[in-house]
């Protein structure tokens, strides 16, 4: 009996060991711009990904691309153009070139294959990319540019208010005169920047410097992370690389901040305040050095 009880449990270690040996790894993009480095597990009302070791649950609706072949940047305006086109019909940017509009539905197998709309089955193997809907303003998408805009938003945003525009501009160019430059340490968990900000306001950041994020001289970080890619579940923001560098406005939810030329829209009024993205901060040593100005 002993024999027969273990045979199926051994069984189910294969299979689960099996179906982990073969998720595909890629580079998950948040619509807030996040990016983050996992095995693709599962998909079902939240994707299963599997980050440093850990299985975490996504949201599926938080997703707007999986990238397969990349790191979620450096990516043709001529297949954003495609993506934002297709929306919520989903787009799929096969390895050989080859794109299709279709909606990832599942992800299931061993080896991992995603199911699409249309009655379509591609091993993930075959896939470069994963459009889950437009990406026109994700941060740092495009190759050589900011933010993916369409020429129709541009044309339409020309003579409108500054505030209405940042959210368009180009890569990061020369901060303008007079702009506020905040240290961050890295062994402080949020830095007072002494800017009082309104809801709705926009800023943009500029970071410069590099940190360590323990005694691991190895350690290191841009206001991008990590360059380790590593996750800490306890940080302020789990999803994304220690190290990052991340903003608050009063006591409220962090948000990241990184390294993108993105201007950022004020979540409320307060004090906004700057940091890093750690789960313990006293063995962090260096700091960023962060310009702070409104478009």
């Amino acid at each position: 009996m002993r024999k027969q009880f273990l045979i199926p449990v051994i069984a189910g270690i294969f299979v689960l060991g099996a179906t982990h040996a073969f998720a595909q790894s890629a580079t998950v993009v948040m619509r807030n711009g996040d990016r983050v480095r996992a095995d693709v597990v599962d998909m079902g009302a939240s994707f299963t990904l599997r980050i440093n070791g850990q299985e975490q649950q996504i949201p599926t609706n938080d997703v707007v691309l999986i990238d397969f072949a990349g790191n979620g940047r450096n990516i043709s305006q001529d297949e954003i153009n495609k993506a934002n086109d297709a929306s919520g019909n989903g787009l799929v940017v096969m390895r050989n070139g080859d794109t299709l509009t279709s909606r990832l539905l599942d992800v299931t197998g061993i080896p991992s294959r995603g199911v699409f709309s249309g009655d379509r089955q591609i091993p993930l193997s075959e896939v470069a990319r994963i459009y889950l809907g437009s990406v026109r303003n994700i941060p740092d998408i495009a190759a050589n540019s900011g933010p993916s805009v369409d020429n129709t938003a541009n044309s339409q945003n020309q003579g409108s208010s500054s505030s209405n525009r940042s959210n368009h501009r180009d890569p990061r160019t020369a901060a303008p005169r007079g702009t506020r430059s905040v240290v961050v340490p890295a062994n402080v968990a949020w830095t007072n920047t002494g800017l009082t900000v309104s809801r709705g306001q926009w800023l943009r950041f500029e970071p410069s410097g590099e940190i360590r994020l323990s005694f691991n001289g190895d350690d290191m970080a841009t206001a991008a992370g990590g360059k380790n890619f590593r996750l800490a579940p306890k940080a302020q923001i789990p999803t994304i690389p220690v190290g990052a560098l991340i903003g608050r406005v009063g006591n409220g939810k962090a948000f990241s901040i990184g390294d993108t030329t993105q201007a950022f829209q004020m979540p409320a009024d307060g004090r906004l305040s700057l940091g890093v993205n750690d789960d313990h901060v006293p063995d962090n040593s260096g700091n960023f050095v962060v310009k702070v100005w409104e478009p």
